[in-house]
């Protein structure tokens, strides 16, 4: 399952013209905001409101993964609005 979900990223990087890694890191930040705004109860326009120049309307296109200009950078920031830990870890990975 995961090597099929892995293919599916590739697909949708090479659509979009984006790097998989970015796109992969990118769907792992959203994975984990997501199931944290879920477990906390928190909203759309909630989460908005704790990161200065995020809309709920952003937040909306994050959460069903239209993520094509959203950086990497915004994404940690509003880890950090929710006080969670980003981690990362480089190495090797074959497709």
């Amino acid at each position: 399952m995961i090597r099929k979900q892995e293919k599916e990223l590739a697909q949708l990087a090479e659509s979009w013209g984006l790097d998989y890694q970015v796109v992969k890191v990118k769907s792992e930040l959203i994975r984990a905001l997501k199931g944290h705004c879920q477990k906390e109860k928190i909203s759309q326009r909630q989460l908005a409101s704790m990161v200065p120049g995020l809309s709920q309307d952003r937040v909306s296109k994050i959460f069903t993964g239209q993520v094509g200009h959203m950086s990497i950078d915004k994404l940690v920031e509003i880890h950090s609005a929710l006080k969670l830990k980003v981690f990362v870890k480089a190495g090797r990975s074959w497709i």
